[in-house]
């Protein structure tokens, strides 16, 4: 899912504990509307209906350290995977691997440059037993080719493709071997149309706003 990006916080702002932070979390379903899994999302209050980010790895580390040191990931996801947001920065970062790989997939953001740097990173990563989710998916190219011979999940933003491109999206798709998660499902017709398109994982209001966690 993606986030909001806003202008620069003055200083004091950017020095934010972890325990002023609020974790959101939405569920993840499979066809059969069991829970798969929860994104995690950065909130800066109880009351905060979206984020409000200025740095995208810097609320990933902040996710990171509420949901893993705070509260306890247990008790956030229970036995499903969380999903975890990552910019650039964060998915080159050590934090990465100070994570479980049996608990996490790493969903890379839209806004990462797919390049050889970054490819190799997957890689790695992979090797070393994570899961790897694509976020926002809304336009195949050939850049992000040797991602998909490694990629878990590809999130298509629903909402964003016509009837037309979202089934030449899809039928692309399933010629890898990533699950494909519908991604911003929030009407009953939507999810109907999704199902018949074969989609593996659903997120969206449909299912479930996110909920905002604090301590």
């Amino acid at each position: 899912m993606a986030i909001e990006r806003q202008p620069k916080p003055e200083a004091p702002e950017m020095r934010t504990r972890s325990s002023d932070v609020f974790l959101g979390r939405q569920p993840i379903v499979d066809r059969e509307r069991r829970v798969a899994g929860y994104e995690l999302l950065f909130r800066s209050s109880a009351g905060a209906a979206e984020a409000r980010v200025s740095d995208d790895a810097r609320a990933t580390a902040q996710v990171v350290a509420r949901a893993f040191h705070d509260i306890g990931i247990r008790t956030v996801v229970g036995n499903s995977r969380a999903f975890i947001n990552l910019d650039a920065e964060s998915l080159l970062s050590g934090m990465v691997e100070a994570l479980p790989r049996d608990q996490v997939v790493l969903e890379i953001l839209e806004t990462v440059d797919i390049d050889e740097h970054i490819v190799r990173r997957c890689r790695t990563l992979k090797a070393k037993g994570y899961r790897l989710a694509l976020d926002d998916f809304t336009r195949y190219s050939e850049a992000h080719e040797p991602l998909l011979e490694i990629i878990d999940v590809v999130k298509i933003d629903v909402l964003q493709l016509d009837d037309a491109s979202l089934s030449r999206l899809v039928r692309r798709l399933k010629l890898w071997p990533a699950a494909l998660l519908a991604e911003k499902v929030d009407t009953a017709q939507r999810l109907r149309r999704c199902l018949a398109l074969g989609f593996d994982l659903y997120q969206g209001f449909f299912f479930g706003r996110p909920a905002v966690l604090g301590a």
